[in-house]
């Protein structure tokens, strides 16, 4: 399998690998993101032993067991099954005494359950022999919750971890590199439906294009992505119909907490553990307005994961249409205009975001923002509220750009649009920017404003 992107993370696990002391590694995050294949690619060509064991969602003895007898494989040995966590550390580490040995247990939360004595022991361990040996633990697991406890300033094994990786789905620019040889809005259309998650991304057929995949891999009932959005809510949720109720919501356009409660019918502390799980999954977010933070009348939420978005804005609730069309039909009545219309131009302000994310951090944009999001306002002449796509806040003031997802080159009509309400408005933006899908008609003077075209995102 190819591996892409995730440079920085390689080489952050390589550099501990790599060095001459003892060192605890977590790497957690979501289900299919590539924590293990990150984790492969950093221990492939090593020249020392390496004791590996995929924990299964069986007994702790069962796992033990198998430890066991992965680490007797490991230095061809007899098989001599170890009881306890530190009966297995003390064997590591008395190994990494005299060479340097690697431990990695993938699928961590299914050896702990919810016993924290074996985090203590772990613990114990370190505190005890790292300073004797050079031992590399690297601890892995999907289950985001179970994971983030381990760091959590009252758990055994916080300050142990000498590196702490939570793995996020790819963004636009690193999911383009699945398919180089696509055009440019095919890579975006494939990444604001799939999304960023290597799995998801594994099984495009490069054959088809962005509709033929839709159709074979997401439209027919029971499909293999749709099995995997189940899986994903499944794992860390009780109750999979009140996650439904929510995304769906979301989906819709129904964002804020008022609104998502007034239709459901559990009580409120039921939706505030469903938001608060889903939101710790990395499926939803909660947006908040950059200058009305501290606002909760305009907070809202928004699904994050964009194979999720694309699922229960299309497909969820459409279940008999599914199954009594076929997908050719069924994405020409309920997918291909709404697709091109609203869902796409959304998508591509997030593309947007992330673009300026990137340069920001290349060190491409001067002055540096320190703020990114979008920008509410309150038009008392016209009585209406609305909100500017994307601004930024840096050492000058604050930089507006205006996203636009048209086949039409973008003129300036649309440029004195936006910089006449700000004006209206009262707002001191010192500069403008612009995003075009179609690039800019000759009109537009380069000089005067910041104009990004699809073809530069992706360069």
């Amino acid at each position: 399998m190819q591996f892409v992107g995730r440079q920085r993370e390689l080489s952050l696990i390589r550099e501990r690998i790599d060095s001459d002391k003892s060192e605890a590694v977590l790497v957690y995050g979501r289900r299919r993101v590539g924590k293990s294949h990150l984790i492969m690619e950093a221990l492939k060509d090593m020249k020392f032993p390496v004791i590996q064991y995929v924990c299964r969602k069986s007994s702790f003895q069962r796992n033990m067991e198998g430890l066991s007898r992965e680490a007797a494989k490991t230095f061809q040995e007899p098989f001599v099954r170890f009881e306890t966590i530190d009966q297995l550390l003390e064997y590591a580490y008395g190994k990494a005494s005299q060479q340097k040995v690697v431990l990695f247990i993938d699928e961590y939360p299914f050896l702990r359950g919810d016993d924290e004595a074996i985090d203590s022991e772990f613990q114990i361990a370190i505190d005890k022999w790292q300073h004797r040996a050079c031992l590399k633990i690297i601890l892995c697991g999907s289950y985001v919750e179970t994971m983030q406890k381990l760091v959590d300033s009252r758990a055994p094994l916080f300050g142990r971890f000498t590196e702490m990786l939570k793995l996020k789905p790819f963004d636009y620019y690193d999911v383009a590199k699945f398919f180089p040889g696509r055009s440019n809005e095919d890579k975006l259309l494939l990444y604001s439906v799939f999304g960023g998650v290597p799995f998801y991304l594994m099984q495009l057929d490069d054959r088809l294009s962005p509709a033929g995949n839709i159709k074979k891999l997401l439209i027919p009932e029971g499909s293999v992505l749709e099995s995997e959005i189940r899986l994903q809510l499944t794992a860390e949720l009780s109750k999979e119909e009140n996650a439904n109720f929510v995304l769906e919501k979301i989906a819709s356009g129904v964002c804020k907490y008022s609104d998502i409660s007034r239709d459901f019918s559990g009580s409120s502390g039921r939706l505030s553990h469903t938001l608060g799980k889903l939101e710790g999954m990395g499926l939803i977010e909660k947006d908040s307005p950059m200058n009305a933070s501290s606002n909760k009348r305009q907070h809202r939420y928004v699904i994050c994961d964009n194979l999720l978005d694309f699922y229960y804005t299309f497909l969820f609730r459409e279940t008999t249409a599914r199954s009594a069309m076929s997908p050719d039909d069924f994405f020409q009545a309920h997918v291909e205009e709404p697709l091109e219309n609203d869902y796409l131009p959304r998508k591509f302000e997030q593309a947007a975001r992330e673009y300026l994310l990137r340069q920001n951090r290349a060190g491409k944009i001067n002055p540096p923002f320190s703020a990114i999001g979008r920008y509410v306002y309150h038009d008392k002449a016209k009585k209406q509220n609305g909100e500017f796509d994307v601004v930024t806040k840096d050492a000058k003031g604050l930089f507006s750009y205006e996203c636009k997802y048209k086949k039409a080159p973008l003129g300036m009509k649309v440029v004195h649009k936006e910089e006449w309400k700000a004006k209206e408005l009262g707002l001191d933006f010192y500069g403008f920017g612009f995003f075009s899908r179609s690039g800019f008609a000759e009109d537009v003077d380069a000089s005067s404003y910041r104009l990004i075209t699809l073809q530069d995102m992706y360069v």
